[in-house]
């Protein structure tokens, strides 16, 4: 069965009613998951398709109390906690990170009631063709993290090599605080004022995620499932429209920038 997109297919790939309370619904998810989970089918390449089917419907009939599967890793111990010879590896870990390039993405989100908003990511990638999708990597308290849960609608902005001066001007986070010794009056409230873009139409919301007029290519998406890793949170999203410009460049990336978000 394809991912679903509605609560009824939803239901049926669950195998429960369409009227089934919350608690049996998230006991059926749970009971699949074990059976379906890549974790428990190393060697089924088709596990892991399931487990997303099986993530969309429950996210679909649970919204913000869709149950999540926490992949746990070993915590990392801090710098004090290193013996030298340990302080130097992770120094040449953290180098050799920092030399995987990266494209130069605008995430374009918005809020429930119509408010547009974007920022700059690195870890962006697509990760399957049948269905279309991509991950998005966002911090925890990333602001277009919570519009994503809310709304679903994302969008992913490519630049040109010429758009250092507009992807800087989404470095800025909505909230100041999250910038060790930053103060209120470096709020970012309104990044989208004096920028080109153009809304999706969307029919259950004033207006969709934006996408940047000057962007080199541009792909929007559904928010399908969330994946807790380490300290960020993985956006798993089906692309439905795209399509590229005209602009005779290359893609900005963190090898022309040499910004780094990584090691």
């Amino acid at each position: 069965m394809p991912i679903p997109s509605t609560a009824i297919d939803a239901a049926t790939l669950l195998g429960v009613a369409p009227s089934a309370d919350r608690d049996t619904i998230r006991d059926r998810y749970r009971r699949l998951a074990r059976i379906y989970h890549p974790d428990a089918n190393p060697d089924d390449e088709a596990a892991g398709m399931r487990m997303l089917e099986l993530n969309a419907a429950v996210d679909l009939l649970l919204g913000s109390d869709t149950p999540t599967v926490e992949i746990e890793f070993e915590p990392q111990r801090s710098d004090r906690a290193l013996t030298t010879r340990e302080r130097r590896r992770e120094a040449r870990i953290r180098d050799a990170l920092q030399h995987l390039p990266y494209g130069i993405y605008v995430i374009g989100t918005v809020t429930a009631d119509g408010r547009p908003n974007a920022m700059v990511a690195d870890w962006v990638m697509q990760v399957s063709f049948r269905p279309r999708i991509i991950c998005v990597s966002f911090e925890r308290d990333a602001a277009s993290l919570r519009n994503l849960r809310e709304t679903r609608q994302l969008t992913v902005s490519l630049l040109p090599e010429s758009g250092m001066d507009l992807a800087a001007k989404f470095l800025q986070p909505t909230d100041p605080s999250k910038i060790e010794g930053r103060s209120a009056e470096f709020a970012a409230p309104d990044k989208m004022r004096g920028v080109a873009y153009q809304q999706l139409e969307h029919a259950s919301l004033d207006g969709g995620a934006p996408v940047l007029e000057d962007s080199l290519a541009w792909i929007a998406a559904d928010a399908q499932q969330f994946i807790p890793v380490g300290e960020h949170i993985l956006a798993l999203c089906r692309v439905f429209d795209g399509d590229t410009s005209i602009i005779d460049e290359g893609p900005l990336t963190s090898l022309y920038t040499g910004w780094h978000y990584g090691g």
